[in-house]
């Protein structure tokens, strides 16, 4: 495969919202050091981070690209702190002068795109990472982004969508032309978790299991649905354990409905960094949300050797085959939840079958395949 464009050493600016965890952040900087790697040239802007993954100004300066910081990009709706990010994206792009401009995000693909039509840059991309199509807003506000997206769709080169459900989403909205739209999927750092994969791989002998959960506490990753399918199995008498890993703005609520429903098996980890650590300790990963682009966090787990139950939202269904390395169900039923967490419970033999199919699939999403597809776009007519 060829990844370089030209001779010529190429910039791409890529822009996101905000470095706070989670997917897309984690994404975009392992996505700017594989395309030093591969011999681009690169420089990241991001609006205002407050929780980010890990030190991302050191991890730019490890891998060698400058990373900079627009403190009046916010991800919320504010007119005059809007305007200034504006102002000020457009300011950073005619200085660099980029030849490719990879905006990544709601707020940023926007603000990105209309100021680097103004820049005349050469090559306009755009990931949104998902969407906010619904499942967020009222539909009101929702129809706000979808004709704002509309209008921006049309200064952009190629739109790269997490999974084909996102493509179609986008395409069903007439956001732009289906030749616009590109899957290019999503990448992962496999070999942290293939290092300390479960054993769920290998022969099992204990009793009790360890049902994993990890994301932000917040609405739309629907944590209570767990929480109402372990009600339903403590008269089941299971060796259940439950492993809360993530913190965010319904913590207090979700802990008092622990307390209120008398789950003596939940524990809180709060957030953590060693993912691959808590992984290979635990048996099954679940997904509860009630919208997710792609999951990359499922893969994540997949990589770990973790059979997957999974809300059937979104991308899932195109990472997740239900019976075959997971199992997928409405994102409102508790009690099939709970049936799904009763069979892998029950069933040693489907674990390790379905863990052992994930460490297979997993491959599919490594951090250089998504590389090398993100540069064949750059280099698309």
């Amino acid at each position: 495969m060829n990844t370089r464009l030209s001779d010529k050493k190429q910039l791409v600016l890529l822009l996101i919202t905000r470095l706070d965890r989670g997917g897309s952040a984690e994404v975009t900087l392992q996505l700017a050091r594989g395309l030093i790697e591969k011999g681009f040239d690169v420089k990241l802007i991001s609006g205002k981070t407050t929780e980010p993954p890990f030190d991302t100004l050191e991890f730019a300066s490890q891998n060698k690209f400058k990373l900079l910081f627009i403190n009046s990009l916010v991800r919320q709706f504010n007119p005059i702190l809007d305007l200034l990010a504006f102002v000020q994206i457009i300011k950073a792009i005619n200085k660099l002068h980029p030849d490719i401009l990879h905006t990544n995000s709601s707020k940023a693909g926007v603000l990105g795109r209309f100021a680097g039509i103004m820049a005349g840059v050469p090559k306009i991309v755009h990931s949104p990472h998902g969407h906010i199509f619904y499942g967020y807003y009222n539909r009101f506000v929702s129809k706000i982004f979808i004709l704002l997206e509309m209008v921006a769709a049309h200064y952009t080169d190629k739109i790269l969508n997490l999974t084909e459900c996102g493509k179609q989403d986008h395409i069903k909205e007439r956001i732009a032309p289906p030749s616009k739209f590109v899957v290019s999927s999503c990448g992962v750092n496999l070999e942290l978790y293939q290092n300390t994969r479960s054993d769920n791989i290998s022969k099992k002998n204990k009793e009790d299991i360890t049902i994993c959960w990890a994301g932000r506490i917040v609405p739309i990753k629907n944590l209570i649905l767990l929480l109402k399918a372990a009600a339903l199995l403590k008269k089941e008498n299971l060796p259940i354990k439950y492993q809360i890993i993530g913190d965010g703005e319904q913590m207090n609520s979700i802990q008092e409905t622990v307390k209120e429903l008398k789950l003596e098996n939940v524990n809180f980890t709060g957030y953590s960094t060693d993912l691959p650590r808590i992984f290979s300790q635990c048996d099954v990963f679940v997904l509860t949300s009630l919208n997710e682009g792609f999951g990359r966090v499922i893969v994540e787990a997949m990589a770990s050797g973790l059979p997957v139950i999974s809300t059937k939202v979104g991308g899932v269904p195109e990472i997740i085959e239900d019976g075959v390395n997971g199992i997928l169900v409405a994102p409102n039923d508790h009690y099939a939840f709970a049936n799904a967490i009763k069979t892998l419970a029950k069933n040693k033999s489907i674990q390790q079958t379905m863990a052992i199919n994930n460490a297979k699939k997993a491959e599919i999403y490594s951090i250089n395949n998504y590389i090398n597809r993100v540069i064949e776009i750059y280099g698309e007519k």
